[in-house]
Order: C-alpha cells, then structure tokens, then sequence
C-alpha cells in the first residue's frame, strides 16, 4: 500500500463479518488507512468505527452535497458539534478501480488521501471517539489499518495528481485551485519590487468548511512577468483548533520583512483578532503573538480587513473594516491607525464613512501618478474614492463602480513601468469564491480610473477567423446577423458605431440558432450603460447584478472585446471599462443584432481559446 513508512498500531480485515474492537479512548489525532476495491453503485460502507456514545468514522460510497454521481466519502464525528464534518471525492474523478485511501486527523485539521493524493481536507476542533469502538468493514474494502497520530501518505505520482485533481491550465485569469469542491476567494496582491505575489483565501465548499466558518488560509501564487505563474504552499494557515479563519488582510515589506496583517475568525463567536505574521522570504510566515486592538466605540465583534501602507513621509497607516458603535445604528467605516514602525499601532479616529448599509470591506489605499485612491467594498461591490492628498476630501467619480458586484472584493498592487494590476473573484450564484479574475487600472487624466484587460493574460488563440464588417438597421424592431457557431471557448471583438442614440446593439449567445434561450450582451447609447440579460427577458427582470452604467462612448464608434466562456463572459469597452457576468446553459451560437435603429459592425474577428473543446 502506499503509505508512510510508520507501520500501524493496528491492522484489521475489513472483510470480517464480524466487529472487532479498537478501545482507544478520545482520539485528537489518527490515522485509518484502508484498500478499496471497485465503487459501488449504491451506498454501501467501507469501514465504520463505532464508538459507545455513536458513530466516531464512517468511509462509505454515497452522495456528497450537491452532486448526483456516487463519491468517495469520510465522515468524522466530534465531541465539539452535533453535525460531523464530510470530506469526500467523486468516483468519477479517481475511477472505479482499486484505490489506497488514507483519512490523516491532525486536531486542527482532517484530510483524505487517495493513492497518497490530498483531495479533500477541512478543519475540525475537538476530538474523536474511540472509547469502547468496534470497527466493522465493508464488502469492497481490505485489510484496515489504524495509527494513533496523524501520519501523511508517500509522495505522490505526478500523473495522478493532473487525473485526480485536474491540470493546471496554461493561464491563471479565471483559474481556480484544483481540486473539486475548490475556489479563489478574497485577493491580496502585493509586488515586493520583483515579484507580483499573489496572496489568497484558498477556500473549501463555499465557505462552508468548519461548520460553516469558513476556514480559509492564505494561498499564494506569484510571477515575476505576469505569464509564468508559481504556485506556493499555503502561506498562514489554521495551526489551531480554536482558528476559524485567517481572514482577509494584506502585506507590507520592511527591511526584508514580509509583515503578513490579518484578523483571526474565532470559533466561539467573540470578536476577530488583529495580528500579523512574519516572513524572510514572502512564501513561508510564522505567527506572532501580537494583538492590534481598537477602542470599544467601534464595533469590536466585525473588525476585519486591516490594509496596511506608508506615507511620503514614512509614516504606516492601517485602515480596518468596523462600525461605530450606536444604539440605533452602527456606521460602517474605516478605522485609522498608524504607526512609526509597522508593530506598534496607536488610533487616528475614523478615515471615512461612507454612510453606506453595511461596512466597508477590504480596503485598498494608494498613491498613483499625484492622485490618491481609496477602494472599499459593500455587498462585495467594489467602489472608488480619490482625493489630492491623503487626508481628503474623498471624491465620489461619476461612476464609482469597478466592474459590477459579480467581480468580487478586488484590491489592487503595483507593477514594473508605472502600472497598476487589481485582482478580485468571480462570485458564485449560491457560495461563496469562484474564478480569479485580473484587471489592468487605467488612470485617466481627470484622476477617475477604469478598467482593462491583462494583455499578457489573454488566453492563446488556436485559430483566427476575420469576419470583417457588418451593417444592421431596424428602426421599427430588430435585425440580426448569425455569426454561426463559435463554441464555448473563444473571444469575439469588433468596433461598433450606433447611428441613432436611443438604440440598443451588441451580441447574443445561445444554445440553439434560433436563439430562444441565451443571453443578449446589450449596449444602450443613451442611457451610457452595457448589461448581460437572457434573451427575451422582461425589461424587470433584467439582472443588476450584471450591468454598469456611465459607460462613456457609446454614442460613438466603440470597441468590444469580449471573453466567452462555458459559464460566464468577460467584455472590456473601449479598452477602459470592463464587465464580467455568469451565464448558463449552452452559448454555441453567435449573432450580432441592432435594435430600435443602425448599426454598422467593423473589425470583426473571432479567436477560437487554445485547448477548447469546439
């Protein structure tokens, strides 16, 4: 079996009729490892430890949530919750053969190996009972063998990780973690002078790890030209039962210093903690005991998101995510802190409340080109302030949103040759985490910011085809020209110039080419605003969540490059705003349509993605 070298305490035939015992008490850290011959079809048991007080592990073949295909699945009740925690990973993925599964309960967290593959892992707290336990196996299963600390399999094969796991793609915009039940939540960019280190809150189930607390850590990813991609252990992690979360935060480099800032999820429910971590070399941090605390006039219990920069002055600002505290109503805000030394922090009052619902989450404040930004989110939509000087006022752009709420909490880090890379996620509908997704800042000369494209980001074409121009007019109704049938995967991009103002124009996806079902990519001149909607929507039904507005030139000739993709599309507009929206269902075919006047279509082309399955 492929296994750590430790030999196990314990090794029972699985096959037994018979139960037999294994009276080890309560159990914080374990291992069970056990050979699986084919999956069943229906459930059916693996192997069962049965304690005095219930069911203490239970690997069996069943349904994981939210999936109809048979999984490999470990359950492991503790003493700290009713509810046990359920890692699992769907036949499918490993194949319906003979398998080496290991189940590693390390206290702070459980994972489940197969043929020495990590495919899933939570975070429990408490312990496990074995007090007076039988174990009985399954039809399928061998010989059982149980170990009474945490061991972890032999490396692995490589081959098997891109089978079990997937393979990495060959660009990171719209990556997630592989993995099945994986996702890109909060980002945190930092460039150290050399490398764009990409932090992350590598997330599990959507948020619904540790019993719903979320258990996130710090992943890393990070490049030196934006096209070759490293991909880094986790950077802090849950070393602690009592860690819900590592929570959103930032980094700031100091004498060679990596400083890690982030708030720790209690698992008790009292308020988060402020602290920090260090690193020599912005890979691997190591905890500290500090303890950054506010005044109790702020909301305690909601303080989060600490973003820590420096003035021309030298002088380190921290803003926190909080509310002031009020009896009627608490107002979200910013908290202040500064320092003379990034460790020691004393508060400076409020930076800004915004006097939105809620709290301004995941700030990011900067200096660019004379202009100062501040970027905070509400309801995961990202918005911008800027100001002359630090201290304010900050001023609301005409349009303030960056991209629309679909485009998850981004933040932003500066790059080689003046440039600024912001990056954020693609939300899911029901859960929370999704795609990365990267944008370009562009700096316009009044101060305001838009939104482009990473050119080297884009993903490689397999082949170009050159439509060129198109001319569509229906002032009375709508006009439309197919496009044929593109796929799944390509990106489509024309100049567009609408001859009358109050006209819609843009583009459809569907599933079939009479275009009943899909979705209408809509430009509208005059109302300055570009939208994702279903086709044969009702103008109420039309989604906000997928649309800007104050999108300027489009009374002119426009630019569209738009990302299709199996799930979502991605546009940018004239090289300054962008627009990123989930779609489903199948979007095969392709049309161009004008609505309510003329349109003409220019420069049309259409990239078939490398590697698409068309």
């Amino acid at each position: 079996m492929n296994r750590a070298s430790l030999p196990p305490s314990v090794v029972i035939d699985g096959r037994s009729d018979s139960p037999q015992d294994l009276n080890w008490g309560r159990m914080r850290q374990f291992s069970i490892g056990l050979e699986t011959s084919a999956a069943a079809e229906a459930e059916e048991n693996l192997v069962v430890v049965e304690a005095a007080g219930g069911t203490g592990v239970r690997i069996y073949t069943g349904s994981l949530a939210g999936m109809e295909a048979p999984a490999l699945i470990a359950e492991v009740h503790t003493d700290a919750r009713d509810k046990p925690l359920a890692l699992g990973i769907p036949w499918a993925r490993i194949g319906h053969a003979n398998h080496d599964v290991v189940l590693c309960y390390a206290g702070h967290a459980v994972r489940l190996y197969v043929d020495g593959i990590l495919v899933d892992e939570d975070w429990p707290m408490g312990a496990v009972a074995f007090e007076g336990a039988t174990v009985q196996g399954g039809l399928t299963a061998g010989n059982v063998a149980f170990w009474p600390e945490a061991i972890e399999p032999e490396p692995l094969r490589p081959e098997l990780m891109d089978r079990y796991l997937g393979e990495e793609p060959a660009t990171v915009q719209y990556w997630r973690p592989r993995g099945f039940n994986t996702g890109v939540g909060d980002c945190m960019p930092f460039f150290d002078g050399t490398t764009f280190r990409l932090y992350y809150l590598y997330d599990r189930r959507g948020h619904a790890s540790k019993w719903g607390l979320g258990a996130h850590q710090w992943a890393q990813i990070a490049t030196k030209d934006l096209r070759a991609w490293e991909h880094h252990p986790i950077a802090i992690g849950i070393t602690d039962e009592g860690e819900g979360s590592i929570c959103t935060g930032s980094v700031f480099l100091k004498d060679g210093v990596y400083y890690g800032f982030y708030a720790v999820r209690a698992v008790d429910g009292s308020p988060a903690r402020l602290t920090y971590a260090v690193s020599d070399d912005g890979i691997r941090f190591t905890k500290t005991d500090a303890d950054i605390r506010l005044p109790e006039r702020y909301t305690l219990s909601s303080v989060r998101d600490p973003h820590v920069f420096q003035d021309g002055q030298g002088l380190y600002h921290m803003l926190v995510t909080t509310s002031l505290a009020d009896n009627v109503r608490p107002r979200g805000c910013l908290v202040h802190l500064v320092s003379d030394n990034v460790t020691d922090w004393r508060e400076a009052g409020p930076f800004i409340v915004p006097g939105y619902n809620g709290e301004p989450e995941c700030s990011d404040c900067f200096e660019w080109n004379g202009w100062y930004y501040l970027i905070f989110s509400n309801d995961g939509l990202a918005r911008y302030r800027y100001a002359s000087t630090l201290e304010g006022p900050w001023l609301r752009p005409e349009s303030d949103a960056l991209d629309c709420v679909q485009w998850h909490v981004p933040k932003t880090a500066p790059f080689p040759e003046g440039r600024r890379i912001a990056a954020g996620f693609l939300t899911s509908p029901t859960a929370y985490a999704g795609e990365l997704v990267f944008r370009e800042l562009v700096q316009h000369a009044d101060g305001t910011l838009g939104l482009a494209f990473v050119p080297e980001l884009r993903e490689a074409a397999a082949a170009v085809r050159d439509l060129g121009t198109c001319e569509l007019d229906d002032f009375n109704g709508f006009a439309a020209q197919c496009l044929g049938e593109p796929g799944t995967d390509y990106v489509l991009s024309f100049d567009v110039t609408p001859r009358y103002p109050s006209m819609y124009v843009g583009f459809s996806v569907s599933g079939s080419d009479e275009f009943v079902d899909g979705y209408d990519v809509r430009f509208e001149p005059s109302a300055r605003k570009a939208g994702i909607h279903r086709i044969h929507a009702r103008s109420l039904q039309e989604d906000e969540s997928s649309s800007i507005y104050q999108v300027a030139g489009l009374t002119e000739t426009f630019s569209v490059e738009a990302v299709v993709k199996q799930g979502w599309i991605d546009l940018c507009i004239n090289g300054s705003r962008t627009l990123v929206s989930r779609i489903d269902g199948a979007g095969g075919h392709l049309r161009l349509f004008a609505q309510f006047g003329s349109a003409a279509f220019e420069r049309i082309t259409i990239r078939q993605i490398a590697g698409a399955a068309n």
